[in-house]
Protein backbone atom coordinates (compact mmCIF):
# COMPACT_ATOMS: atom_id res chain seq x y z
CA UNK A 1 0.00 0.00 0.00
CA UNK A 2 3.24 1.77 0.73
CA UNK A 3 5.04 2.06 -2.48
CA UNK A 4 1.73 2.54 -4.41
CA UNK A 5 1.17 6.22 -2.50
CA UNK A 6 4.68 6.81 -3.07
CA UNK A 7 4.33 5.81 -6.84
CA UNK A 8 1.09 8.10 -7.37
CA UNK A 9 2.96 10.76 -5.30
CA UNK A 10 5.96 10.19 -7.48
CA UNK A 11 3.49 10.45 -10.82
CA UNK A 12 2.11 13.38 -9.67
CA UNK A 13 5.18 15.00 -9.41
CA UNK A 14 6.02 14.82 -12.81
CA UNK A 15 2.84 15.44 -14.00
CA UNK A 16 3.31 19.01 -12.51
CA UNK A 17 7.23 19.49 -12.84
CA UNK A 18 6.41 18.43 -16.87
CA UNK A 19 4.98 21.85 -17.91
CA UNK A 20 8.43 23.30 -16.56
CA UNK A 21 10.65 21.22 -18.94
CA UNK A 22 11.32 22.96 -22.16
CA UNK A 23 9.84 21.10 -25.08
CA UNK A 24 13.22 20.22 -26.46
CA UNK A 25 13.00 17.71 -23.30
CA UNK A 26 9.62 16.94 -23.42
CA UNK A 27 10.77 16.10 -27.33
CA UNK A 28 13.50 13.90 -26.12
CA UNK A 29 11.62 11.92 -23.90
CA UNK A 30 8.79 11.13 -25.82
CA UNK A 31 10.81 10.15 -28.55
CA UNK A 32 12.55 7.67 -26.23
CA UNK A 33 9.61 6.32 -24.72
CA UNK A 34 8.08 5.39 -28.45
CA UNK A 35 10.79 4.22 -29.18
CA UNK A 36 11.05 1.86 -26.29
CA UNK A 37 7.28 1.28 -27.11
CA UNK A 38 8.42 1.00 -31.03
CA UNK A 39 10.63 -1.83 -30.11
CA UNK A 40 8.56 -3.73 -27.87
CA UNK A 41 5.86 -3.94 -30.41
CA UNK A 42 7.94 -4.95 -33.70
CA UNK A 43 8.22 -8.35 -30.83
CA UNK A 44 4.86 -8.77 -30.72
CA UNK A 45 4.65 -11.81 -32.88
CA UNK A 46 6.50 -13.55 -29.47
CA UNK A 47 3.34 -11.80 -27.01
CA UNK A 48 3.27 -8.91 -24.97
CA UNK A 49 6.67 -9.29 -22.89
CA UNK A 50 7.22 -7.86 -19.40
CA UNK A 51 6.43 -4.29 -18.60
CA UNK A 52 4.67 -4.32 -21.87
CA UNK A 53 1.79 -1.97 -20.47
CA UNK A 54 3.79 0.43 -18.13
CA UNK A 55 6.10 1.08 -21.16
CA UNK A 56 2.51 1.82 -23.17
CA UNK A 57 1.28 3.83 -20.44
CA UNK A 58 4.69 5.93 -20.37
CA UNK A 59 4.56 6.87 -24.11
CA UNK A 60 0.98 7.99 -23.49
CA UNK A 61 1.89 10.12 -20.86
CA UNK A 62 4.86 11.63 -22.90
CA UNK A 63 2.32 11.62 -26.48
CA UNK A 64 -0.13 13.59 -24.32
CA UNK A 65 2.64 16.39 -23.19
CA UNK A 66 3.96 17.05 -26.57
CA UNK A 67 0.31 17.24 -28.09
CA UNK A 68 -1.06 19.55 -25.23
CA UNK A 69 1.80 21.87 -26.54
CA UNK A 70 0.61 21.88 -30.04
CA UNK A 71 2.58 19.23 -31.98
CA UNK A 72 1.98 16.40 -34.25
CA UNK A 73 2.28 13.02 -32.67
CA UNK A 74 4.06 10.40 -34.29
CA UNK A 75 2.29 6.91 -35.31
CA UNK A 76 3.42 3.38 -33.72
CA UNK A 77 4.42 2.28 -37.03
CA UNK A 78 7.39 5.35 -37.30
CA UNK A 79 8.10 4.43 -33.38
CA UNK A 80 8.10 0.68 -34.13
CA UNK A 81 10.65 1.83 -37.63
CA UNK A 82 12.52 3.88 -35.17
CA UNK A 83 12.77 1.91 -31.80
CA UNK A 84 12.50 -1.95 -33.95
CA UNK A 85 14.43 -1.08 -36.42
CA UNK A 86 16.71 1.80 -35.88
CA UNK A 87 14.86 4.03 -39.22
CA UNK A 88 15.10 8.05 -38.82
CA UNK A 89 11.94 9.78 -37.64
CA UNK A 90 13.73 13.29 -37.21
CA UNK A 91 11.38 14.89 -40.07
CA UNK A 92 8.43 13.71 -38.21
CA UNK A 93 9.27 15.38 -35.28
CA UNK A 94 8.76 19.14 -34.40
CA UNK A 95 5.48 19.57 -36.46
CA UNK A 96 2.96 21.96 -35.03
CA UNK A 97 -0.63 21.29 -35.47
CA UNK A 98 -2.86 23.57 -37.72
CA UNK A 99 -5.13 25.88 -35.81
CA UNK A 100 -8.34 23.99 -36.19
CA UNK A 101 -6.49 20.17 -36.58
CA UNK A 102 -6.88 17.70 -33.68
CA UNK A 103 -4.48 15.73 -32.17
CA UNK A 104 -4.34 12.20 -32.70
CA UNK A 105 -3.22 10.10 -29.58
CA UNK A 106 -1.88 6.77 -30.93
CA UNK A 107 -0.82 5.41 -27.78
CA UNK A 108 -4.67 5.51 -26.77
CA UNK A 109 -5.55 3.89 -30.39
CA UNK A 110 -3.15 1.21 -29.51
CA UNK A 111 -4.53 0.42 -25.99
CA UNK A 112 -8.45 0.67 -27.03
CA UNK A 113 -7.66 -1.67 -30.29
CA UNK A 114 -4.52 -3.86 -29.86
CA UNK A 115 -3.59 -4.47 -25.69
CA UNK A 116 -4.44 -7.74 -24.98
CA UNK A 117 -5.63 -8.39 -28.08
CA UNK A 118 -2.57 -9.42 -30.56
CA UNK A 119 -2.41 -12.86 -30.21
CA UNK A 120 1.72 -14.90 -30.12
CA UNK A 121 2.57 -16.54 -33.76
CA UNK A 122 5.13 -18.65 -32.28
CA UNK A 123 4.48 -21.47 -28.76
CA UNK A 124 7.60 -20.06 -26.86
CA UNK A 125 7.34 -23.44 -25.01
CA UNK A 126 7.50 -25.59 -27.55
CA UNK A 127 10.66 -23.49 -28.90
CA UNK A 128 12.31 -23.75 -25.52
CA UNK A 129 12.30 -27.64 -25.88
CA UNK A 130 13.05 -28.10 -29.18
CA UNK A 131 14.81 -25.04 -30.39
CA UNK A 132 13.43 -25.80 -33.75
CA UNK A 133 12.16 -22.43 -36.23
CA UNK A 134 8.71 -21.69 -36.12
CA UNK A 135 7.55 -20.20 -39.48
CA UNK A 136 4.15 -17.99 -39.81
CA UNK A 137 3.15 -14.73 -40.89
CA UNK A 138 1.90 -11.87 -38.37
CA UNK A 139 0.70 -8.51 -38.89
CA UNK A 140 2.22 -5.23 -37.04
CA UNK A 141 -0.04 -3.43 -35.19
CA UNK A 142 -0.92 0.17 -36.69
CA UNK A 143 -2.41 3.32 -35.94
CA UNK A 144 -1.70 5.00 -38.74
CA UNK A 145 -5.03 4.49 -40.27
CA UNK A 146 -7.01 4.25 -36.96
CA UNK A 147 -7.00 8.06 -36.07
CA UNK A 148 -9.77 8.86 -33.63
Amino acid sequence: MKKFLYLELFLLIMKFLKKFMSTKAVEKRYMSAGAKFGDAVSYIYMGECEGFESTLKTWGNWEQEYAFRGYRTVSLDDFIEFGGYGRSIDHLLGQKREENESAIFHAKIYSDNYLGKVEPTIELEKFLVDENPQLGTYTLPSTKNLNK
